[in-house]
């Protein structure tokens, strides 16, 4: 029986973001490994940019994937927080 369900919002959407079922989990750590790696994709969607910033500024604006973990015991997932983890690693590991 599913215990995790995660949502994603696309900001492409004037006036908000269209909601999107992206899948059912039996545990947190399937279901936050599903969300990080839909982050993942979206980032590297993108593009090419220039540093984390502008990477960070195109997945705000382009329609991202935002994905939200429901469930309980609740699961603590930022996937801005985790999307500029992210971006901030893949330049450090280009300047290095």
């Amino acid at each position: 029986m599913p215990r995790y369900t995660i949502v994603s919002v696309n900001n492409a959407h004037p006036g908000g973001g269209a909601r999107q079922d992206r899948g059912e989990f039996t545990s947190a750590e399937a279901a936050l490994a599903s969300a990080m790696q839909l982050v993942d994709q979206a980032l590297d969607q993108l593009g090419v940019t220039s540093s984390a910033h502008e990477l960070m500024t195109q997945y705000a604006r382009r329609g991202s994937e935002v994905p939200m973990i429901y469930g309980e015991p609740r699961v603590a997932f930022h996937a801005y927080r985790y999307a500029r983890e992210k971006a901030n690693a893949m330049f450090a590991s280009r300047a290095g």
